[in-house]
């Protein structure tokens, strides 16, 4: 076992960087990769995501954890596809309660409290890391599939990009007691859906270069 754990959320994230390990196998149980991390698969979604992540903090010790993944980027964030960025806070975007007038609260206003998860400061990485652009993400179950809701997420939460576990993530480290960094690459806008436009093996491929490489 190493000391890093490097967790991805989904197979298809895993087998485009490691086509020659097993994701069910990483799925179960976290594979050592050489003397440098361990690589896991926890899942798509804050539920089984945090589910499986708290397993494995459970069972074995770690000094740091990364998250690596792809992500869609909001309209109007300066952000295009293949640009790899440093996933700083994140709030969840879609828990909240609807008013009988039809109208959506974000639980950050029902409750009065900023509800905004945060990982551990990039000072201890090193530069090449700690010195990538820093995005706020927004952790939604459904994903962005108009522009409208494009919009109304990113101004409700001054969002840049969002993501389906980063909150889960940044909650369940701290639980642990684990420093938590998560990095991401735009595999998208998110925007009206139009997955033809999507570019998944290449956003992968600068996590790869960028990040996973230099960790």
């Amino acid at each position: 076992m190493n000391n890093t754990l490097v967790v991805f959320a989904s197979k298809q994230e895993f087998n485009l960087v490691y086509p020659k390990i097993s994701s069910v196998v990483a799925a179960s149980t976290p594979v050592a990769v050489g003397g440098r991390f361990d690589v896991t698969v926890c899942g798509v979604g804050a539920v089984d995501f945090s589910a499986n992540l708290a397993y494995h903090l459970s069972q074995n010790k770690y000094e740091r954890v990364f998250l690596l993944g792809i992500c869609g980027a909001y309209p109007g964030r300066d952000l295009a596809i293949g640009d790899v960025v440093r996933v700083d806070t994140e709030v969840v975007g879609d828990m909240g309660i609807q008013t009988r007038e039809g109208h959506f609260s974000a639980w950050k206003d029902v409750v009065g409290e900023s509800a905004v998860y945060s990982g551990e400061s990039p000072r201890s990485l090193l530069l090449s890391l700690a010195s990538l652009r820093p995005v706020a993400g927004v952790t939604v179950n459904c994903c962005t599939g108009t522009a409208y809701l494009a919009s109304r997420r990113s101004g409700l939460f001054d969002a840049d990009i969002e993501t389906m576990e980063g909150a889960a993530f940044f909650a369940v480290c701290k639980r642990f007691g684990v420093p938590a960094y998560q990095f991401r690459a735009v595999s998208n806008i998110a925007t009206d859906r139009d997955t033809s436009s999507w570019r998944i093996p290449e956003a992968m491929n600068a996590l790869k270069e960028r990040v996973l490489d230099v960790i």
